[in-house]
């Protein structure tokens, strides 16, 4: 028996040793296996593939040079595009109008044109150097956006087309976040559909912005700083320039009413006053306003007190250009009276008559003043600036109907 089971102790050793090495052979086969199983590449092609596959290549790159070419060729000749504004185009990570197949690219511009009713070519390049991918990726989203715009604004073509070139980067937003801008900003404006509409249409880019983080913190700090101002006001001065609402709050509007409370020794009130009286001089720099201001108080020779006082009047002034409006102007009152001390004095005393339109009011105005014979004195220059359309028209009759008693003098 102790034979039997040293025989058999020995003969399991020599079955496992045989196992183990069978083992071996299966795991070493395996491993090979996969190797080649995962570089399927690496097998050798018959060199006639590789001949096809080159072929391939060349064809594709062939057609798409042609294809480049040939859009390249359309933007210059057809769009009036140069080569620099050409090579603008291909902007990294966006989809590329120039490898468009021959002909789609002049299809989509087309509809374009049509649909915005474009007139001439500078119309049409500012939108495709404007937005060139959605021309390269033209689906019926545009279609159905631009129909969404004009149904909801109630837009005629040529505000609509107007719209477009003032802010074609309103061409790639979603309807669905216009149509959230819009129902914020008469919700929070007050405003009706006309009122929304005249917004808009003065500041089309505000539809880009986005309400949580633009539009509504700006406004909510705008109601905190002019904290003297109602809801109602806030809102006029908004729709006075919507333009407010893009600027930055720490970098420009801050600064800003901080520069001005203390240039001109301004509380809270005061301030307020200024900016809903004339809202749209924000949008200029401080360092405009310093020259402009350098302007006043040479020519007018004013006191610190009087030149505030003079801005807080007509703060609209800060808009207008020194060379082309305010220089010119003032010329214009000097010359009709004939004296420089009585022209300063006047304008000293109505600074709103530096800001009236020499070429649509003044000059045709001080012309019929002429004409019918009327004295030409500091009050006739002060109603031919300040008086309405309707109010100078039948002031002026009035002196017309009465000249034969010596009435010489505007009422």
């Amino acid at each position: 028996s102790f034979v039997l089971l040293d025989w058999l102790g020995r003969r399991s050793q020599k079955v496992m040793s045989f196992s183990t090495s069978l083992l071996s052979v299966v795991l070493v086969a395996v491993v090979y296996a996969t190797a080649f199983q995962q570089q399927p590449s690496r097998r050798y092609h018959h060199p006639h593939e590789y001949r096809r596959h080159h072929l391939s290549t060349a064809l594709f790159y062939a057609a798409k040079d042609e294809c480049i070419a040939a859009n390249k060729k359309y933007l210059s000749r057809k769009l009036g595009l140069t080569k620099d504004q050409i090579q603008r185009l291909q902007t990294d990570g966006l989809p590329n109008i120039l490898t468009l197949e021959d002909g789609v690219l002049e299809e989509r511009v087309d509809w374009l044109k049509k649909r915005l009713k474009l007139k001439n070519k500078s119309q049409i390049r500012k939108i495709v150097q404007h937005q060139p991918h959605v021309l390269a990726k033209l689906s019926s989203n545009l279609a159905q956006k631009i129909d969404y715009l004009q149904t909801r604004l109630r837009l005629n073509d040529d505000s609509l087309r107007k719209m477009f070139l003032e802010a074609p980067h309103l061409i790639p937003c979603s309807t669905e976040n216009m149509e959230e801008t819009l129902n914020w900003l008469q919700t929070r404006l007050r405003l009706d559909d006309r009122q929304l509409t005249k917004l808009i249409c003065r500041a089309p880019y505000t539809l880009g912005c986005s309400v949580s983080e633009n539009l509504e913190p700006t406004l909510d700090w705008i109601q905190r700083r002019l904290h003297t101002l109602d809801e109602f006001t806030i809102s006029r001065v908004v729709q006075k320039m919507p333009r407010i609402l893009h600027l930055n709050i720490e970098a420009n509007l801050e600064p800003k009413f901080d520069w001005i409370q203390h240039q001109f020794n301004l509380d809270d009130d005061a301030l307020g006053k200024m900016v809903q009286r004339s809202p749209t001089f924000l949008g200029l720099s401080i360092d405009t306003w310093e020259v402009k201001l350098d302007w006043i108080d040479r020519r007018l020779d004013l006191t610190d007190q009087d030149l505030s006082n003079f801005i807080l009047k007509a703060p609209s002034i800060l808009n207008c250009n020194i060379a082309s409006n305010l220089d010119l102007t003032l010329d214009f009152y000097i010359d009709a009276l004939g004296n420089e001390r009585e022209a300063v004095r006047l304008v000293t005393k109505n600074p709103s008559l530096l800001a009236y339109s020499l070429e649509k009011r003044l000059k045709p105005r001080l012309q019929e003043t002429r004409d019918a014979g009327i004295l030409i004195d500091a009050g006739c220059l002060r109603r031919i600036g300040q008086y309405t359309d309707d109010y100078w028209k039948m002031a002026l009759s009035f002196v017309r109907d009465h000249q034969e008693l010596g009435i010489i003098a505007l009422p």
